[in-house]
């Protein structure tokens, strides 16, 4: 959990430097990230399969892989099976026997309502923590996000 703190806090330093351009990419994209709600075995819906780098092996299409509790996955559309959602893992797999990075497969809308709720929760948490540095540190903190701010290039004098 604190890991994944961390993560998010690190994600969202970044988007409070570009704002804008997130919800405009998020808006137009309907791009939507969560946290898996609780550690369990998914089917895989990918066309083809999908290789476990980690495992050296190959998981064909609806073969079953484990999912751990809090494991980014970002929403695709509603799912084939009614009241459910098609959800893609949306981080590298780090541990043997787990699915494969963009591993698509299905969660009940409820499972789905969880696990945003959840990415909300620690979202905010994290939006928090980053107003609360933003105080601490005052003008530091314009000195440090300034550095990573792209550059505008200077404007030819007029005349």
């Amino acid at each position: 959990m604190e890991t994944t703190l961390k993560s998010l806090l690190v994600a969202l330093s970044f988007l409070a430097l570009a704002p804008a351009a997130y919800a405009a990419e998020s808006a137009e994209n309907g791009v939507e990230l969560a946290f898996m709600p609780s550690a369990m075995d998914v089917t895989l819906l990918n066309e083809g399969g999908k290789y476990v780098a980690i495992d050296l092996k190959k998981i064909a299409k609806g073969e079953k892989c484990h999912m751990e509790k809090d494991s980014v996955i970002m929403k695709i559309g509603p799912g084939a099976t009614p009241g459910s959602t098609l959800v893609r893992y949306a981080a590298p797999n780090l541990s043997h026997g787990g699915c494969p990075f963009m591993t698509e497969f299905e969660l009940s809308n409820a499972d789905y309502s969880a696990a945003r709720a959840e990415y909300n929760a620690k979202a905010e948490e994290a939006s928090k923590k980053i107003d609360d540095l933003k105080k601490q540190l005052g003008d530091k903190w314009n000195e440090l996000t300034k550095s990573a701010e792209p550059q505008k290039e200077a404007e030819p004098p007029k005349n």
